[in-house]
């Protein structure tokens, strides 16, 4: 063979290898088959059905509680105390006594100008009827009628001075102090006992401003003390009485007097309570639970499972009561809030809805 047809030759196979390599494919694959692209992996979520409701929103301040009256009984007269009764901690009934000043020599005077008292009358009395007929002058009746007046008025000043002689407590409360003993002297104006109304309190709270507006005298509001030591909590309803008109120039709040029932007096004066009073209620509110919120490009929005889906939606907060935003504008009752999971997924992402 001559070198002409073996180049011939090498050229026809190679052109034959070719045309079969461009004509096979793998054997693995049939014609019109294409490769198979993976599932997308769903996100476990939980979610809360949206409703409407009525809310009451609360308002929470810090208040102090005062005894309803605290009393500082001072001596009105003169004089040595000669007998002190009830000790310091008892409770009294409104007019008790709790000691005497000088009590023997204030009876002992009213006793002698009672007498003179009636010396004086019965005087006055013969000459009124002697002057009748015109047997003694009327100059002479005139001036017993004078000096039966100064007895008379002698003897309702020892009456006096003999009440004052006593301290009684105003009121009904406990004798929280007694600042004199028996034998001591005293003058007049010095104090004698502190006597404190505990059976009904009085909490005092400052209003904010923003909020005065929502209180009115007469409403009913919650007193809570918390015991530290046990977390329990004394609760019961206080009524607002009064509400200052003018504010604080220096806090800039007003003044709120809550009355309390303390019968049981379970609570004391200076203890520190809460007062829980309703700022206001809002009708077929849309609230979520704050922590459902994300924060996405400095906007707030939430998801929305609709069809196994993630919906970003983006929504207006109105105000937050507790843990709860209330929504403004962006969501509908009926509508399926995702409450967990919300911080994994994207808009648009497949979800799994766990068991409630």
């Amino acid at each position: 063979m001559n070198r002409l047809h073996r180049s011939a030759l090498f050229l026809s196979t190679c052109l034959l290898l070719l045309v079969a390599g461009c004509s096979s494919g793998p054997a693995s694959e049939s014609p019109g088959t294409a490769p198979i692209a993976a599932a997308e992996k769903a996100t476990a979520v939980k979610i809360q059905p949206i409703t409407a409701q009525d809310l009451a929103e609360q308002i929470t301040l810090p208040g102090s509680l005062e005894a309803w009256e605290d009393l500082t009984l001072a001596a009105e007269i003169a004089g040595p105390v000669d007998w002190v009764g009830p000790k310091e901690g008892d409770f009294l009934a409104a007019g008790a006594a709790i000691l005497t000043i000088d009590s023997v020599a204030q009876k002992a005077n009213l006793a002698r100008d009672r007498v003179a008292a009636e010396v004086r009358q019965k005087a006055m009395e013969r000459l009124k009827s002697l002057v009748a007929e015109n047997l003694v002058s009327r100059q002479e009746f005139d001036n017993s009628v004078s000096i039966y007046e100064t007895a008379r008025q002698q003897y309702e000043l020892s009456r006096i001075a003999l009440a004052k002689s006593s301290v009684h407590s105003p009121v009904a409360g406990v004798l929280d102090a007694r600042f004199i003993e028996r034998g001591e002297y005293v003058k007049a104006g010095d104090p004698v006992a502190l006597v404190v109304q505990v059976d009904r309190l009085k909490a005092l709270i400052d209003i904010p401003e923003k909020d005065v507006r929502y209180f009115h005298i007469g409403e009913v509001v919650n007193v809570v003390q918390a015991q530290i030591d046990t977390g329990e909590e004394v609760r019961r309803s206080g009524t607002l009485v009064h509400l200052a008109y003018k504010a604080d120039p220096v806090t800039r709040t007003y003044q709120g007097k809550i009355e309390i029932d303390n019968r049981d007096r379970q609570l004391r004066p200076g203890m520190i309570v809460r007062i829980e009073a309703l700022r206001r209620e809002i009708k077929q509110a849309i609230a979520i639970p704050l922590y459902a919120v994300v924060d996405f490009e400095g906007r707030k929005v939430v998801f929305i499972e609709e069809a196994g889906k993630a919906n970003l939606r983006p929504v207006e907060i109105d105000r937050v009561i507790g843990d709860q935003a209330v929504i403004g504008a962006g969501l509908a009752p009926g509508e399926r809030l995702i409450v967990k999971g919300q911080q994994l997924i994207a808009d648009g992402a497949t979800v799994k809805v766990e068991d409630q």
